[in-house]
């Protein structure tokens, strides 16, 4: 990853936690602490530019865990990831990567509709997001290959909505569109996925 990216990144964590932080000492909310969204998302991503692109990942497309504020069921931030890793004989492994970070605002005080006791209800959201995607190695040792890495640096924003399935557990859909600065392409992206409470 590029110094670059990662101060994009630790730039976006701090304007992101700002807000919430005043929203949170402006006691909206609920009172809420330690709770943590974990969950899985299957994936589906169109790439659109002078190249299209389709890509399925099942049945799962990567890990997330979200951080509610205390204080303040609306917002959370929350980091994603997926990594793949590929070892071939005479071929330098192979990692495959996409590192995101985005804050959520939900609608409705998220952790009131999802929890229990009944009743409860769906909540919607929406979700910026930065994003580091790459690959490293694949270089051969039989031919000398030197080991090569790629990365890019996108931004975007996700409208999904959490669907109470049972107690401590939701479905989640998310719609998202991304942008790409190294392709300079667009990407729309459909996130099905699954969560899980921890209270």
């Amino acid at each position: 990853m590029s110094s670059r990216s990662f101060g994009a990144i630790l730039t976006f964590a701090a304007l992101v936690a700002f807000p919430c932080a005043s929203a949170t000492a402006q006691g909206q909310g609920p009172a809420q602490t330690n709770t943590i969204e974990f969950g899985i998302d299957a994936g589906a991503t169109f790439g659109l530019g002078d190249v299209s692109s389709i890509q399925v990942t099942l049945p799962a497309a990567r890990f997330r865990a979200g951080f509610f504020l205390p204080g303040n069921s609306r917002w959370s931030i929350e980091p994603a990831a997926f990594i793949s890793m590929t070892k071939v004989e005479n071929i330098d492994l192979i990692t495959t990567y996409d590192l995101e970070l985005g804050a959520l605002y939900h609608f409705q005080p998220a952790l009131r509709v999802l929890g229990s006791p009944p009743p409860r209800q769906s909540v919607m959201y929406v979700r910026p997001f930065i994003a580091v995607d790459g690959i490293t190695g694949g270089g051969s040792s039989d031919t000398n290959n030197d080991s090569s890495s790629d990365s890019e640096f996108s931004v975007g924003t996700g409208l999904g909505i959490k669907i109470p399935w049972r107690q401590d557990l939701a479905w989640r859909l998310e719609a998202n569109v991304g942008y790409g600065f190294d392709t300079q392409a667009f990407r729309l992206g459909l996130l099905p996925g699954l969560s899980f409470f921890s209270r």
